[in-house]
């Protein structure tokens, strides 16, 4: 088929598939008699898209048996999609009464209209070629690929206990938050998630924690698959590796860091469980669950209280803490820490010549800027707190309560103390430290912890009437300053974007919707418990902020902007006048 058909079908089946979304959004509204008919309306254009993508190219065929011949598996699921798209409109009726026959039929007609974007996509000549060579669009398509699937998967029946399921606005919210590593919830994941829906939901966690990519490279490296320069390329944006001649090093850095960290933690979190829980397959189950979950700072907890009821349990306490710690410095981040760790040893055991390894500058400023902001987070919760929510703790749980919260608050989305009764500058002060998240090239959100280093060393540099940036006596790059204000600067207009329409479509206190607001766009997680209380409006727009979150704002304005094939013009210099 030449291109013309091709490219037909393809933008016909994109215009199905968001039509079909659509739909979903709108069966929330099914009560109204009005709402019904448009989305009867809609199913129709959605059916004759379908058709005219499958037989309009046949125009361009001279003999339409040969159409047929060539095109024999693309006509026959054509006829059985139609068959069944009327058969289930024919058994719900005009006015819908039974909502597995609509959640059936949603599922199958979505997953259809999935596979045939996928495809179309596959048979574009060069298409695929043309994406890989643009990391960026590459990391934002597969993200969202990824949560649409997830939440295909767990409005599953399967999924969810009895004869419930979970609507798509809630499953959307829920993948989302799951693969973006959030961990914010409009749903008890603990009561309203059968075992499959947990192992879903974990799964799209790793995914997203480990990046999508990331797995499908190693597997085609475990696989002895060669990497085109474009996937190499695509794969090395990902994982922060400039250096694409030590791509396999990196990945195989990350993998097995990643299975040995949330093994270890399993291992711990057992041994706390257990205590409370008994030796047994389930708790074994949620001491694998919360590893992963806390690895990859998603957040998400299979208890109702979150972690409450293990305020005082250091071994618990502890184990997520650290466990969140190492997944929010970044990968690379921990190989140079154990690689120092390993000369430094090997050194006190040699007998003449000593091994030197100075820790790149990205190392040193992950770690003291971690080290920083968790000292400075633990103060002032402890100071703000310890007359109020945490009151009738002991000492002991108070210590080990602020440190949690200071550790969490980067982006990991776990408590164990409840957020209903904390003063308004403890929050005030969390949306700061929220807003700054984990370091670059980790599983953590934020603007990242490198980002907020370059802008102070700007500013101190900037008083000092230094010509460069300088941190630990060492330039940085104008290039890097430029992204370093670049991301800060669209993060909080994004931030302030959001809470202001927020102020409009709901009617929540304004310091608990702006907390809700940067714990989505952070990826936290943490919550003020109003989640479930925002409007459909409010969680599309948590469900963006997540979704920008996790790919980044680079990502974002790199996918989004325009290559200049020259930048050779020189023009004059005007004068404005600042300040």
């Amino acid at each position: 088929m030449n291109m013309i058909g091709i490219k037909l079908r393809a933008n016909l089946s994109g215009v199905a598939f968001i039509l079909s979304l659509a739909v979903l959004f709108l069966q929330q509204f099914y009560a109204s008699f009005a709402v019904s008919i448009v989305i009867h309306l809609m199913d129709g254009i959605i059916l004759a898209l379908i058709v005219a993508g499958t037989f309009l190219p046949m125009r361009q065929e001279k003999y339409i048996q040969q159409y047929f011949q060539k095109h024999a598996m693309l006509c026959l699921s054509t006829f059985l999609f139609c068959a069944v798209f009327v058969f289930f409109k024919i058994k719900i009726g005009f006015i819908p009464s039974s909502p597995e026959l609509i959640l059936m039929f949603a599922l199958i007609k979505n997953i259809f209209l999935f596979g045939k974007i996928i495809k179309n996509t596959a048979d574009t000549a060069g298409g695929t070629e043309r994406i890989m060579l643009n990391p960026a669009g590459t990391l934002l398509i597969s993200f969202f690929m990824v949560i649409i699937t997830g939440a295909f998967l767990l409005m599953l029946p399967a999924a969810t206990p009895g004869a419930s399921h979970l609507d798509f606005l809630s499953a959307l919210f829920t993948a989302t938050s799951a693969v973006c590593v959030t961990g914010l919830s409009v749903i008890d994941v603990a009561t309203e998630l059968t075992a499959v829906g947990k192992v879903i939901l974990i799964l799209l966690v790793q995914i997203g924690g480990l990046g999508i990519m990331v797995f499908s490279f190693f597997g085609m490296l475990a696989f002895r698959r060669k990497l085109s320069i474009a996937e190499k390329l695509t794969v090395s944006y990902m994982v922060s590796e400039d250096d694409m001649s030590g791509l396999f090093k990196a990945l195989r850095v990350i993998i097995f860091s990643t299975f040995l960290v949330e093994a270890v933690s399993a291992v711990f979190l057992f041994i706390g469980f257990s205590r409370t829980m008994g030796m047994s397959v389930k708790t074994l189950q949620f001491a694998a669950f919360h590893a992963v979950s806390a690895f990859c700072n998603a957040g998400f907890a299979l208890f109702s209280n979150n972690l409450e009821s293990f305020t005082g349990d250091p071994i618990v306490s502890l184990t997520v803490s650290f466990t969140i710690i190492l997944g929010g410095i970044g990968f690379a981040v921990m190989y140079d820490v154990v690689h120092k760790l390993t000369v430094e040893l090997k050194n006190l055991f040699a007998k003449n010549k000593k091994t030197v390894f100075l820790l790149p500058l990205n190392t040193q400023i992950v770690l003291a800027m971690t080290a920083g902001a968790l000292f400075i987070a633990f103060a002032a919760f402890y100071l703000l707190e310890h007359t109020h929510t945490m009151k009738d703790f002991s000492l002991r749980e108070q210590y080990l309560g602020a440190f949690f919260q200071a550790v969490t608050l980067r982006t990991a989305g776990f408590s164990t103390v409840s957020f209903a009764s904390l003063t308004n500058a403890t929050l005030l002060m969390m949306v700061f430290v929220m807003f700054a998240g984990g370091a670059s090239g980790s599983t953590a959100g934020g603007i990242k912890l490198n980002t907020v280093a370059v802008v102070f060393a700007f500013f101190r540099s900037f008083l000092k009437n230094d010509r460069t940036v300088v941190i630990k006596k060492m330039s940085i790059p104008d290039e890097q300053v430029k992204k370093a204000f670049l991301i800060f600067g669209f993060g909080l207009s994004i931030v302030c974007a959001a809470v202001f329409v927020l102020t409009i479509t709901e009617t929540l206190p304004f310091l608990p919707m702006v907390f809700e607001t940067v714990s989505a766009f952070a990826t936290v997680g943490l919550s003020t418990g109003i989640t479930s209380q925002f409007s459909v409006a409010g969680k599309l727009i948590l469900i963006f902020l997540m979704f920008i979150g996790r790919v980044g704002p680079l990502t974002i304005l790199t996918a989004a902007g325009k290559k200049e094939h020259s930048d050779t013009v020189d023009y004059p210099y005007g004068a404005i006048s600042i300040g």
